[in-house]
């Protein structure tokens, strides 16, 4: 579960993460790897999920900057292989449904892992709705 400081981080910067302020960025990158490693997943996410009025605005190498900085700022097991698939997502790539599923039955290992999950759901196109029924499990599972 997540504690009252994650949720308040988690409100703060959802669909208001201020890519066109570096330093508030920064600043962001740092107090979610000071809170929790779903905090920083949660910015990853930001990164990676950007909503489509500021992807106009702010070109993916800047992005991936952004992911990079994150990145020297935390530890977890998880760590290298959502920011693989971040990186690929800021790119435009979308990632094989099978290779997602098999993704997030690491990332059930951890519990608590939201945002993480998240982005590897959206990481791909499930037209048929595999992933569904893995998804809903893991975060029953969590949320017990």
């Amino acid at each position: 579960m997540t504690n009252e400081a994650e949720l308040k981080f988690l409100d703060k910067i959802d669909c208001k993460f201020p890519y066109q302020d570096r330093y508030n960025c920064i600043k962001l990158i740092k107090e979610a790897a000071s809170l929790s490693s779903n905090s920083t997943f949660a910015v990853i996410e930001e990164l990676c999920r950007i909503p489509v009025s500021e992807k106009r605005k702010v070109k993916s190498e800047y992005l991936l900057d952004l992911l990079a900085q994150t990145s020297k700022e935390f530890d977890h097991p998880l760590k290298e292989m959502i920011l693989n698939v971040a990186s690929q997502m800021i790119q435009g790539k979308t990632l094989p449904v099978e290779e997602v599923i098999s993704k997030m039955e690491i990332v059930k290992e951890y519990h608590g892992q939201f945002c993480a999950l998240n982005i590897l759901y959206f990481s791909c196109d499930d037209i048929n709705g595999k992933m569904e029924p893995l998804n809903e499990n893991i975060r029953a599972k969590w949320n017990k």
